[in-house]
């Protein structure tokens, strides 16, 4: 997804998340063709967070947890059944498992160990200088339904592409 939360792909999986649509009202997102709150960065990384640590108490191991994130939960305990005896609990059970996944999924735990391996100690690999940016200043408002994008926009004195931006779930 790029963490972008407009990203959609092929599997019908939308937002920085990218939950399909069941998965995302299982965990509290409203998916109708108003509101897709697959896209709002802050509901569906409470609810991507929760789904992790769902598949964690699953499994028993945040490497299983990841692989089920991306792939399903129900692919990656077929594959422990049928490959592993059904055990659970350990993350070297990933690398047990890992060529019996789809490739993406074998590339997705590896690269999240990397990026937080990375986001530990930028400059031991070679990322020095980096310029954080602040974070996003906003407030949240209830607006009774009906009311556009752009009369909130008018009413909170700012650009409606600003509105929008902050609300790609609308």
């Amino acid at each position: 997804s790029g963490l972008s939360p407009r990203a959609y792909s092929r599997a019908h999986a939308a937002g920085m998340w990218q939950f399909i649509a069941e998965t995302g009202r299982r965990y509290g997102l409203e998916v109708t063709g108003y509101v897709d709150r697959r896209r709002d960065p802050i509901a569906a990384t409470d609810a991507a967070l929760d789904y992790l640590s769902d598949l964690h108490e699953r499994f028993g191991s945040w490497y299983l947890a990841a692989a089920s994130y991306n792939t399903g939960e129900n692919r990656v305990e077929r594959v422990l059944r049928q490959r592993a005896g059904g055990r659970k609990g350990d993350d070297g059970l990933f690398w047990a498992i890992d060529q019996h996944l789809p490739r993406e999924t074998r590339d997705y735990v590896p690269l999240m160990l990397a990026a937080g391996h990375i986001a530990k100690d930028p400059a031991k690999y070679g990322f020095e200088g980096l310029e954080y940016q602040a974070p996003l200043s906003y407030e949240e408002m209830d607006v009774p339904g009906g009311i556009t994008l752009r009369a909130v926009a008018e009413a909170a004195g700012v650009e409606v592409d600003a509105v929008q931006d902050l609300n790609p779930h609308l």
